[in-house]
């Protein structure tokens, strides 16, 4: 069994104790809370029971439990696990039906048919319905509810296109060629909740199919989810429930999980990944290429509004400084590319984004900047390496005579202050398939656009759209190529690796994880992960 948390261990101070000793304290009194976490074949002796203790430093005040409108924090895990969507995302960018037992694609009519499994039950004991999937799917595309997904999915259906054929059948009537709506619906934002209900920060109301189901919920501090017994799935899940607390400081968070006192941690700077990496009292388990760290410039700004300055910093950028002082080599460098390498869509022809310094500083003297230029990075410690970044970056650059200075901002308020609204920042995304990396980051329409406003004649919005319906498979292959060029080239953001994501699991969390490229809350749960 792994160690209880003990309020008198040295590496929890006062701030963290007071904020959660509710929560805790009766788990700290009650014995060890796990005693197997993992529910997969592999696993010799599965037994059931225990509750898997989760620190995760990514919180902040503002998070809520709507799918449809979660951007960012540890309100993401749990959308996985008390929601769930009717496609998953599986190895190697493959899909497959989930609440959907199945689904095809009728190119000649353009519907997207979903068949919904039979004898699936929300947390209140109501039957999933296709007036359930509808309800969701409606809101997705609504004005008013301010889904992420939006401007992806507006231009392929409205709430007008969806259609009940019966009790366990949903056709989509596109408006639009879309082969590729399967993908988006395989995301954590399309979670199907309870027709009629609005999630919000009350448990309560948060009304869905998955594994679990939520038990207490403390914004920017603390969830907790307690196992679903008329889940659908036979025998799943075996864990009684989950405990995700915040732990700010990654000192602590990694002196949790080798202790025990902790069961799992999200990812920490890739020095302490090397140095868990060799702890035997822990493992460490990657999801390759998964993330990419990103500096954010918003081109509606001077002196970004300028595509030679642009040019010239990415061209000022050494990639393979950052990639191995930042990231410890644990990554692939991308010359600013939204995709990792290897994707098939990946434009190989622009190279690995080689410091290019001489080209650097005649772009900005052709641009009237002979003397180089100076600006103010924001980035706060919120997560690993974002303070290391920018500094990095800031350094790398400076041979070119671009001048950067770091404001670190604090963390209680960097995303609600800074994220989108300054004109730079350090920022992460998670990797999606060439579209939805395009659609949500660069092209006109969706929130995280603003943030770098490249597409301001909404001109990648059209060429995008177009290659989204186009029917040669080849040709889209070089549509997407062509549009992944021109943001990697002129675009405001910059992109110089991408990512493992590195969990660390004490010795005593036994089990397989990251089969799949989901997120790390659903290896725990599934014999047939």
């Amino acid at each position: 069994m792994a160690k209880p948390i003990d309020p008198a261990d040295e590496f929890f101070n006062d701030a963290w104790l007071d904020r959660r000793q509710l929560l805790l304290g009766a788990a700290a009194a009650g014995g060890g809370l796990l005693s197997a976490i993992a529910a997969c074949p592999a696993l010799a002796n599965e037994k059931r029971g225990g509750v898997l203790r989760y620190g995760f430093g990514d919180t902040n005040a503002g998070e809520q439990m709507d799918p449809a409108t979660v951007q960012n924090g540890a309100s993401i895990e749990l959308m996985h696990v008390i929601f769930e969507p009717l496609v998953r995302r599986g190895k190697d960018w493959k899909f497959s039906p989930w609440l959907a037992e199945s689904y095809e694609l009728d190119r000649d009519k353009n519907i997207w048919t979903f068949h919904l499994r039979k004898g699936v039950k929300f947390h209140d004991g109501s039957p999933l319905t296709a007036k359930d999937v509808i309800y969701s799917l409606g809101r997705l595309v609504d004005e008013k509810v301010g889904a992420s997904l939006r401007s992806r999915l507006k231009g392929s259906f409205n709430a007008g296109s969806l259609e009940a054929v019966d009790e366990h059948t949903v056709r989509i009537h596109m408006l639009r060629r879309d082969t590729m709506l399967d993908q988006p619906l395989s995301r954590y934002n399309t979670g199907i909740i309870k027709a009629g209900t609005v999630p919000t920060a009350d448990p309560k109301t948060a009304i869905g199919t998955g594994p679990f189901k939520i038990k207490s919920f403390e914004p920017g501090q603390s969830w907790q989810v307690e196992r679903f017994a008329g889940y659908w799935q036979p025998g799943v899940p075996l864990l009684d429930g989950i405990q995700c607390i915040n732990i700010p400081d990654q000192s602590a968070k990694v002196q949790s999980v080798i202790s025990g006192a902790v069961d799992l941690i999200d990812p920490v700077d890739s020095v302490l990944v090397k140095q868990l990496a060799a702890n035997p009292k822990v493992r460490v388990e990657p999801l390759p290429s998964a993330m990419s760290w990103c500096i954010f410039l918003d081109q509606k700004v001077k002196p970004f509004d300028d595509v030679r300055v642009r040019r010239a910093i990415k061209l000022a950028v050494d990639r393979k400084l950052i990639l191995d002082t930042v990231y410890q080599g644990l990554g692939v460098i991308t010359p600013d590319v939204p995709l990792p390498p290897g994707d098939p869509m990946f434009p190989t022809d622009l190279g690995d984004g080689a410091q290019d310094i001489p080209g650097a500083k005649k772009l900005l003297a052709e641009a009237g900047f002979p003397n180089g230029l100076e600006f103010t990075l924001y980035t706060s410690p919120i997560l690993p390496g974002m303070v290391d970044l920018a500094v990095t970056f800031a350094e790398s650059v400076k041979a070119a005579g671009i001048r950067v200075t770091v404001n670190q901002w604090p963390a209680a308020t960097y995303w609600d202050q800074v994220w989108i609204k300054y004109p730079t920042y350090v920022d992460y995304n998670y990797r999606r398939n060439a579209h939805d990396a395009l659609d949500l980051v660069f092209a006109k329409g969706t929130p995280y656009a603003d943030g770098v406003n490249f597409d301001q004649d909404g001109k990648l919005r059209e060429f995008i759209d177009k290659a989204l319906v186009e029917s040669d498979p080849a040709k889209q292959v070089e549509m997407y190529k062509d549009a992944l060029r021109r943001v990697a080239l002129e675009s405001g953001v910059i992109i110089p690796c991408f990512l493992s994501r590195n969990f660390t699991l004490n010795k005593n969390a036994r089990g397989e994880l990251f089969k799949w490229e989901m997120p790390i809350s659903y290896y725990l749960l599934s014999k047939d992960a």
